[in-house]
């Protein structure tokens, strides 16, 4: 929705020009640029994981959208990134975290086994 709000951003503010109608000031505007772009990725991964076939990459996944967060987090020093890394990790952890007393190796153990998804796990590339 936020994203059909910007493309068609000539047309709101016409509408919010009418006399008695307050506006959306630009750093608004820039603002709901940088979330829509922060969440662009999450609906990516949220489209690739609603299928049942599609649940050996919910770890490939997580660690998409964590390093997605953790580049918003350099890039804009924004709470808003920060405080989804925080929660993205929080949230997961028994999946990212072996030493969690909460751990659960069968997603891991999925990847592993996954030829489509085991190579990019042992790629040696950052």
């Amino acid at each position: 929705m936020a994203n059909r709000m910007l493309l068609m951003k000539s047309e709101v503010n016409e509408v919010l020009g009418t006399p008695g109608v307050d506006s959306l000031l630009a750093s608004e505007w820039t603002k709901l640029e940088e979330m829509t772009k922060l969440l662009e990725t999450f609906a990516t991964q949220t489209d690739l994981l609603q299928t049942d076939s599609m649940s050996r990459h919910v770890i490939p996944s997580v660690l998409e959208l964590e390093c997605h967060l953790a580049v918003a987090e350099c890039k804009t020093n924004g709470n808003a990134a920060s405080n989804m890394l925080t929660e993205l990790r929080s949230r997961f952890s028994n999946l990212l975290e072996p030493c969690s007393e909460k751990c659960n190796p069968l997603p891991a153990a999925a990847c592993l086994l996954d030829h489509t998804v085991a190579p990019i796990m042992f790629s040696l590339e950052t």
